[in-house]
């Protein structure tokens, strides 16, 4: 324990030197390298807390916590015209540094990384999922403007709960499949979100099994789950047939704009072959059209779709090389898909 502590102490010293040569112009590159590696580590323990709590996101997302870290801080690491660590140097200079014990550097320190990180991950819900990032920026609003709901912190995640109710907190939090079961009996599909706020907020309340105190991400999650369960795919071609070739243009389009952005993401990199993902969007274009004319559709039907793709591939290998990765694929352009056709129901176009 003892050497825990001066490990500690030589660590927030360190951190306290670094952080005094950037205010007073004397920084090296040797001293942001320090400050850079401490700023990510922080934040993958972050994203590793978070993720542990809310093992949705992390699925969702499908991204890594390392990779996911250094997206969440760069935005502290740019430099202005003087070639200086503006956000650094603003944010400290807020402080009469000099006074500041270690100690509080560290702890200071810690508040600048996890407003990245919570930033960070805001920014990565609209731009990776923006039917998500859309819900998560209406959520927000509505417990702002109604007041029904109280913001509570809980490990720097933000929550929230009921007002004027018993949040027991020492009662297991919650999860998503749990709020999931909870609201879809009572979740037509067609409500906004401040509707579907008002159905959480009164079955929440009403349960005993679980704390009231939710995360905003695990609320934002189940509304997106339930307005994707609540969609009947096949009402769309019930309209004629400009609601069907509608359709059929926005499922190819969210095809290709999740394929482009896993091929960005992947970078050509040589575990993720370019032209192995093209056969994948390939079958999933095929499934999910099918889907609308009520045939197979099911994820089911993939392993038939990737043997047209690749002709001697057998269900061991489908298994143990394809399958993962192209259920995830097309669990993503399912929920993308489906929560545009949500959204033009209940917002159609002019």
């Amino acid at each position: 324990m003892g050497d825990n502590r001066h490990i500690s102490h030589d660590y927030s010293v360190t951190l306290k030197e670094n952080i005094a040569s950037l205010l007073n112009g004397t920084f090296t590159p040797r001293q942001e390298k320090f400050l850079l590696s401490t700023a990510h580590a922080l934040a993958v323990n972050l994203l590793r807390i978070k993720f542990s709590r809310t093992p949705g996101i992390k699925n969702h997302l499908g991204l890594n916590e390392s990779d996911l870290a250094y997206d969440c801080i760069a935005e502290l690491f740019e430099r202005d015209a003087k070639n200086q660590l503006i956000h650094f140097k603003t944010y400290f200079s807020n402080f009469d540094f000099a006074s500041l014990s270690h100690h509080e550097t560290l702890l200071q320190f810690r508040r600048l990384v996890t407003s990245a990180v919570n930033q960070g991950l805001m920014y990565v819900y609209r731009d990776f999922d923006p039917s998500l990032g859309k819900i998560i920026r209406n959520i927000k609003l509505a417990v702002a403007a109604h007041k029904t709901f109280v913001e509570i912190d809980r490990f720097d995640e933000t929550c929230i709960a009921p007002i004027d109710c018993d949040h027991s907190e020492h009662l297991p939090s919650v999860d998503q499949d749990f709020l999931f079961l909870l609201l879809h009996p009572h979740v037509r599909g067609d409500e906004f979100v401040p509707e579907l706020l008002s159905i959480f907020s009164r079955h929440i309340r009403e349960q005993e099994e679980c704390s009231r105190v939710v995360p905003l991400i695990s609320v934002a999650l189940t509304f997106r789950a339930l307005f994707i369960a609540k969609q009947e795919p096949h009402e769309v071609s019930t309209d004629g047939n400009n609601r069907r070739f509608e359709t059929i243009e926005i499922i190819e389009k969210n095809i290709r704009q999740i394929k482009t952005e896993i091929l960005s993401r992947n970078n050509g990199k040589e575990r993720n072959n370019p032209e192995l993902t093209e056969k994948y969007f390939k079958v999933i274009q095929t499934v999910l059209l099918a889907k609308m004319n009520e045939t197979n559709g099911s994820a089911d039907s993939l392993f038939e779709g990737l043997k047209e793709q690749l002709h001697n591939i057998k269900m061991d290998e489908y298994r143990k090389s394809h399958r993962t990765k192209l259920e995830y694929f097309y669990k993503l352009c399912r929920e993308a898909i489906a929560a545009e056709l949500v959204e033009r129901k209940t917002n159609p176009p002019n």
